[in-house]
């Protein structure tokens, strides 16, 4: 609901229940304001005005129609004509009498929920109304009549009119701040889906094509490798954006070590089913870390551990290298930055890396759980990829994941 609805019911409600309870005070208290004409006159009159003010406040908030404002107008304008029988004089020329708050209430409360003209044309009505009344009785002169109620009624009819314009005038102007604050999120949104998606592409064309062309480029490829025409077909399916499918974390830490260029020991606690984008993320930032063992670390050898909690899932690289600072890392080479960092951060995970030239290199990613992924109960397992062994249906060294010399 828009500022401006909220404000017209708001209007509508308000200036029912005022003009309804001032309606009821004032029916209660006019039998005892020692009218003119007696109480066997009032009493009746007071009677219907609170009737009357209760179906007035039961139809303006059930069925609102412009049939009951007019005949409340109708019903002022009669009770203003009767003052010469209803309202003590002396009390009338101080503005004590009882028909006088319900009369400006009324005035009021038209500002609220009827247009400007119409409810202009019921004010000057329900003014005329109070000051012939009011001239009426013995002893009050039409510009005392005036004074005491037939121009003040209309000024605070104004006052609640502008009042009224003031506060829709801020509901308007809270309703186009928030339309701008919702264009600038939209855009904001939009704009960082393309750079996610941006980020996606230049993570794939660097994993991939370009890493190839890279390694063909320096003449480390020769070009009859058995294992180059199924990284080519990888390469070209990542580039045409094919979804990745949904899989389990286990079984895409093992694709990932399948294809490892050193031997991984590795131990799976449990699995989780991964929805595709996060299992991409997890399959293409571990490779990345592998491939950065292979060419910088100085070992032969790599672990990798898959955590699977209550809160998150971790996969952890730890190898025994060389190691680096990473502080000391130029700023121009991106591979662990763009490939592993930002991989996990396009599924809203994480990646941290820890190293210390001479203590080997940890990188753990990790990425949390939602509602929508359900666990796999299955009993932690210890597996060992030794030397070439796992994944040689494309060859020994079988299917090396080139990479670009960008990682550290």
């Amino acid at each position: 609901m828009s500022t401006g609805a909220f404000l017209d019911r708001f209007g509508l409600r308000f200036a029912a229940g005022a003009r309804a309870t001032v309606g009821v005070l004032m029916a209660v208290t006019a039998p005892f304001a020692a009218p003119p004409a007696g109480a066997l006159v009032c009493v009746p009159v007071a009677v219907a005005l609170a009737a009357w003010s209760l179906a007035y406040l039961r139809l303006m908030r059930t069925r609102p129609a412009a049939w009951v404002w007019v005949v409340d107008v109708a019903v002022m304008c009669g009770l203003c004509l009767a003052q010469p029988l209803l309202v003590d004089p002396t009390l009338l020329v101080r503005s004590l009498g009882w028909v006088s708050p319900v009369a400006s209430l009324a005035v009021v409360a038209l500002q609220w929920h009827v247009r400007p003209w119409p409810a202009a044309l019921a004010t000057v009505a329900v003014c005329a109304a109070f000051t012939a009344g009011a001239a009426l009785s013995p002893e009050i002169s039409v510009v005392q009549a005036l004074a005491v109620g037939g121009v003040w009624t209309g000024v605070e009819a104004a006052l609640s009119r502008m009042l009224w314009l003031l506060v829709r005038r801020g509901g308007a102007a809270a309703d186009e701040r928030m339309a701008r604050r919702f264009a600038a999120e939209r855009t904001a949104l939009l704009a960082r889906a393309r750079r996610r998606e941006q980020r996606a592409h230049w993570a794939t064309v660097h994993d991939t094509a370009a890493s190839t062309l890279l390694m063909v480029g320096l003449g480390s490829v020769r070009g009859d490798e058995p294992w180059l025409e199924g990284q080519l077909q990888r390469d070209v399916a990542a580039l045409h954006g094919v979804p990745a499918p949904d899989a389990g974390v286990a079984a895409t830490v093992r694709h990932a070590v399948a294809h490892a260029r050193i031997p991984v020991d590795l131990r799976a606690d449990g699995d989780l089913d991964l929805p595709g984008p996060a299992a991409a993320a997890f399959g293409g930032a571990l490779t990345e870390t592998l491939e950065n063992v292979a060419r910088h670390a100085g070992t032969d050898r790599a672990e990798v551990r898959v955590e699977v909690g209550e809160a998150a899932v971790r996969v952890t690289v730890r190898d025994d290298g060389s190691g680096f600072d990473p502080a000391a890392v130029p700023a121009g080479r991106l591979g662990l930055v763009r490939s592993v960092r930002e991989r996990m951060d396009l599924v809203d995970g994480r990646a941290e890396i820890r190293s210390a030239p001479g203590h080997g290199t940890v990188v753990r990613l990790e990425w949390p759980r939602t509602e929508s992924t359900e666990s796999t109960e299955s009993g932690p397992e210890s597996r060992t990829e030794s030397e070439a062994e796992a994944g040689t249906g494309d060859g020994a060294a079988a299917a090396p994941a080139v990479r670009s010399e960008r990682a550290r």
